[in-house]
C-alpha cells in the first residue's frame, strides 16, 4: 500500500476503532515507516508520526506510541547523514523519548521502548558535546532505563545494535573496544535469524535488528582502527540483500567502502 492509501485509510476511521481496523492501519502505517526510514524521507517520517496520532484508542496504544517513537528516531539519524545536518535533530529526538515514555506507560519496563530510548539519548548526548550541564541531564534520564539493558535482553537483536554501537562509538572507558563491538554485532546478527525462525510475529511487534547489525559491522571495518575493506564490503552487501533500498548502505557507506585503499586490509576476517 502507498503512503498515501494508508494515510487515507487513517483518516476513514474517524470514530472508535474495531480491533480489526485498527490493527490494519497499525499494520500498514508500520510498514510504510520501516521503508520511509530506510529511504532516508524524513518528510514521510514526518507525516506518518502524524498518521500514527490518528489512529484511535485501542488495546495497541503502546506499539501505537512505539512507532511514533521510531519515526522521529529515525528521523533524526537520518538527517545526521546530511550535509549541512538538519537544524531539527534535537527537537525529534526528544519528541522520539516522550512517545517511547508514553509507550512505557501504557507497558511498564517495555524493553523494545527502554532500548529504544537508550539509542535516542545517545544520539543527544552526542548533540551536547561539551555542554556539561545538558550532558549530565541526559545522563540522568539514561540510568533508569539503561542500567539492566542488556542483562534483560541478552538475546535481543536490537538490544545488542545498541550495546555493539556504544561499544563501538562512546569513549573509554565505556567504549572503544573494537573487538567487544564487532563480537557483540555479530550476536545480534545471529540473534536475528534465530528470532526470524521462531515464529510469525504480527507486524506491529518489533523485530528489526539483523540489517542494522549488519550496518554497524559494515561502518565498524571502514571507520575505526578495524578497517578492513573486504569485511566491510562483506557486511554492507549483507545489508543490502536484507534491505535493497537502504539509502544510507546503498548511497553513503557503500562507496565509503570501495573508495579504501587495499592496503587498509587486516588479517581479520568476518565471522561465519
Amino acid at each position: 500500500m502507498s503512503f498515501l492509501a494508508a494515510i487515507l485509510l487513517t483518516a476513514s476511521c474517524a470514530g472508535p476503532c474495531t480491533e480489526l481496523k485498527c490493527e490494519t492501519q497499525l499494520t500498514e502505517l508500520v510498514g510504510a515507516v520501516r521503508a520511509a526510514d530506510y529511504r532516508g524521507d524524513r518528510d514521510a517520517l514526518d507525516r506518518l508520526d502524524a498518521a500514527l496520532a490518528k489512529i484511535p484508542p485501542s488495546a495497541l496504544d503502546a506499539y501505537r506510541a512505539y512507532w511514533r517513537g521510531f519515526a522521529r528516531w529515525r528521523r533524526a539519524m537520518n538527517g545526521f547523514n546530511e550535509t549541512p545536518a538538519p537544524n531539527d535533530l534535537e527537537s525529534d529526538l526528544q519528541a522520539a523519548v516522550g512517545h517511547f515514555r508514553a509507550a512505557m506507560e501504557k507497558r511498564s519496563n517495555w524493553i523494545e521502548a527502554r532500548l529504544a530510548m537508550v539509542g535516542c539519548l545517545g544520539n543527544l548526548m552526542y548533540l551536547a558535546r561539551d555542554d556539561a550541564g545538558k550532558r549530565q541531564a541526559i545522563l540522568d534520564q539514561y540510568t533508569p532505563v539503561g542500567k539492566t539493558l542488556a542483562a534483560d535482553g541478552p538475546d535481543n537483536p536490537r538490544v545488542l545494535w545498541i550495546i555493539g554501537g556504544l561499544q563501538m562509538a562512546a569513549p573509554p572507558p565505556y567504549g572503544g573496544d573494537m573487538a567487544k563491538a564487532a563480537a557483540t554485532l555479530r550476536r545480534g546478527v545471529a540473534s536475528s535469524w534465530k528470532e526470524a525462525n521462531a515464529g510469525t510475529r504480527a507486524p506491529w511487534i518489533p523485530a528489526w535488528g539483523g540489517p542494522e547489525n549488519l550496518m554497524n559491522l559494515a561502518y565498524l571495518y571502514t571507520h575505526t582502527a578495524a578497517s578492513d575493506k573486504t569485511a566491510a564490503l562483506a557486511y554492507a552487501q549483507g545489508a543490502l540483500v536484507a534491505v535493497p533500498e537502504w539509502h544510507y548502505v546503498r548511497d553513503i557507506l557503500l562507496p565509503q567502502i570501495e573508495a579504501m585503499p587495499e592496503a587498509g586490509k587486516t588479517t581479520q576476517a568476518p565471522a561465519p
